[in-house]
C-alpha cells in the first residue's frame, strides 16, 4: 500500500488519538503496579509522554524510517533523568513502554489490520523493535545518569548538614527537622559524636570514613572530614560498632557520650581538642578517648569546660548518697597513695578496700590502679563540690 495509505491510517489514529492514549495508559496502569501509586499530575505526563511517543511512531512509519532520531533519543534521555528524580525505578518505566508498545500494535490491527500489506506491517514490525530498544537504552541511561548524580549531591547536601551542625550553624530543633526531611533522612537525635584521626593525608581520611560508613551497615549515619579527621554522627546504638572498628584499624579517636543534635557544635570542639592535647597515654587499650577524658584535657588547656561538668562526668554515679562510701574511699586511695594504708584510715579490711576499687573501676570505667584512669579520677576528686 506504501506512504498513502500508511498516511491515510495514521491520520485516522491521530483523530483519535486522546482515546488511543487513554486505552495505552490505562492497560499501563493495570500491568505495572509501580504505576497505580502515581498522583493525578504524574498519571497526566504518562498520558503526554504516550501521545508524543505515539505521534511520532506514525510520523516515522509513514516516512519509511526504522529508528528514532537522535533528537527524540536525547529527549527519551532526558525522561530517564526526571523518573530518577521523582524515585520511579528503571524496571517499572521500562517494562511500562513495553506494555504501552505491545497495547499500541494491538490497536492498530484492530483498526487499520485488514487494510495494511506485508510490507506495511513489517515495516511498522521493524520501527517498533528498534525503537523500543533504543527507548529501553535511553531511558536507562538517563535514569543511570541522574541517579549518579543524584546520589553525589545527597551526599554531599548531607556533609553539609553535618558541617552546620559542627560549626554551630544550624541548632534550633526546628530547622534540623525541616532540613532533614528534605534530604529524606531521619538523623538520631540523640546522637553519638565520633571523630576519627586516620593513619595518612587526606585520601586516607575519605577513605577512613567509607570505610566506617561501610562497618555501620544498615545504620545510616552522618559522615564528614574535617581538618584532617573523620567525623561520624550515629545513633548510641551503632557507635560500639563504629568504635570496634576504629580499634580494628588501629586508629586513634575519641567517642562522646549521646547529646542533642544541637549540641553538637561543642561536643566537636570538645572531641578535637582532646586529640590535640592527649597525651599517648590517655588512650586506652583501644585507642580512644572518652567523654570523662575529653572534659579534663579541656579543664587543664582551658577548652570552656566547667569544673562541676568534669566532676559530674568522671564521677558520676559515685556522688549519689548510696555510693559515698566509695567517694571516700577514692578520696583515702588517693591520699596514702596504698590500698592498705587506705584501709587502715578507713578501718576496713584491705580486701574490702579492694572490692570497693573494682567497684569503682565499674561503675565509672576507670581504674584507679592505672596512671591516666587514675589522674582521670584524681582530678575529678579534687574538684570542690
Amino acid at each position: 500500500m506504501g506512504h498513502e495509505e500508511r498516511l491515510r491510517v495514521s491520520t485516522e489514529l491521530g483523530r483519535d488519538r486522546g482515546a488511543l492514549v487513554e486505552r495505552i495508559v490505562t492497560e499501563v496502569y493495570a500491568e505495572v503496579p509501580a504505576y497505580r501509586a502515581l498522583h493525578a499530575s504524574q498519571l497526566a505526563e504518562v498520558r503526554a509522554i504516550t501521545s508524543w511517543l505515539v505521534t511520532r511512531s506514525m510520523e516515522l512509519w509513514v516516512r519509511g524510517a526504522d529508528r528514532l532520531p537522535e533528537e527524540d533519543v536525547e529527549r527519551l534521555r532526558g525522561i530517564g533523568r526526571a523518573r530518577a528524580a521523582d524515585g520511579r525505578s528503571i524496571g517499572a518505566v521500562v517494562r511500562a513502554h513495553r506494555v504501552g508498545s505491545a497495547a499500541a500494535v494491538r490497536i492498530i490491527r484492530e483498526r487499520a489490520g485488514d487494510r495494511l500489506d506485508t510490507d506495511d506491517v513489517f515495516a511498522l514490525g521493524e520501527l517498533w523493535l528498534i525503537s523500543l530498544d533504543q527507548i529501553s537504552e535511553s531511558l536507562s541511561q538517563g535514569h543511570v545518569e541522574a541517579a549518579d548524580r543524584l546520589d553525589a549531591d545527597r551526599e554531599r547536601a548531607r556533609r553539609a548538614l553535618l558541617d552546620d551542625l559542627l560549626i554551630g550553624r544550624q541548632s534550633s530543633p526546628g530547622a534540623i527537622r525541616d532540613r532533614a526531611r528534605t534530604l529524606g533522612i531521619t538523623p538520631p537525635d540523640p546522637a553519638v559524636l565520633v571523630v576519627v584521626e586516620p593513619d595518612g593525608g587526606m585520601g586516607a581520611t575519605v577513605a577512613t570514613g567509607l570505610e566506617l560508613l561501610r562497618e555501620v551497615g544498615d545504620a545510616d549515619p552522618l559522615v564528614t572530614t574535617r581538618s584532617g579527621r573523620v567525623v561520624v554522627l550515629v545513633a548510641a546504638q551503632d557507635a560500639a560498632r563504629v568504635s570496634a572498628a576504629m580499634v580494628e584499624r588501629g586508629l586513634r579517636g575519641c567517642a562522646l557520650a549521646p547529646r542533642a543534635l544541637g549540641d553538637m557544635s561543642a561536643a566537636y570542639r570538645l572531641a578535637d581538642g582532646a586529640l590535640e592535647a592527649a597525651p599517648p597515654h590517655a588512650l586506652g587499650d583501644d585507642g580512644l578517648l572518652r567523654e570523662a577524658d575529653a572534659c579534663v584535657l579541656a579543664l587543664l588547656n582551658g577548652g570552656g569546660v566547667t569544673p562541676a561538668t568534669v566532676r559530674s562526668t568522671v564521677l558520676g554515679p559515685l556522688l549519689n548518697l548510696e555510693h559515698r562510701h566509695l567517694l571516700d574511699t577514692l578520696g583515702a586511695y588517693f591520699r596514702s597513695g596504698a590500698a592498705t594504708i587506705a584501709a587502715d584510715e578507713l578501718h576496713v579490711h584491705a580486701q574490702t578496700l579492694r572490692y570497693r576499687l573494682r567497684r569503682i573501676r565499674e561503675l565509672t570505667g576507670h581504674d584507679p590502679h592505672r596512671p591516666w584512669p587514675r589522674f582521670v579520677l584524681e582530678t575529678a576528686c579534687a574538684i570542690a563540690p
